[in-house]
């Protein structure tokens, strides 16, 4: 098991943020491994709390663009896990519902886990009723 540095963890969330409201999803995925497991912890249906795979990401993020629109994030505040390629994020995210026309305003708390570069698992915690 290989440790992750600050820097590394601070670059990944970046690229993470930056490919994403740039809505460059090819340039986002390749951020995962191809077996990536991303999961959801307080997601409500019909919303799924478990993707397995770079496809199923690909899906979800094309359905996703059609009711939400993230224009930014904050500043992301790390925590790298001692002795393991694991880190924590904290930042919040502004943008619109594209279905109700209502702006979204959401915080995060991501744990991530990453091996030879690539994202192997993502946490997302965020509050559903956002």
């Amino acid at each position: 098991m290989s440790t992750l540095s600050h820097e590394q963890a601070e670059q990944l969330i970046q690229l993470f943020a930056d490919r994403y409201i740039r809505k460059d999803y090819a340039a986002f995925i390749d951020l995962f491994a191809e077996d990536i497991v991303f999961e959801f912890p307080y997601a409500q249906e019909p919303n799924p709390k478990r993707l397995e795979g770079k496809a199923a990401l690909k899906e979800y993020l094309e359905k996703l663009g059609k009711v939400l629109e993230i224009t930014s994030f904050t500043a992301p505040i790390i925590h790298v896990a001692a002795g393991a390629p694991v880190f924590f994020a904290q930042f919040g995210a502004s943008g619109k519902n594209l279905v109700s026309g209502r702006p979204y305003e959401q915080s995060y708390i991501s744990v991530v886990e990453v091996q030879d570069g690539r994202i192997v698992r993502y946490q997302d915690y965020w509050n559903p009723l956002a």
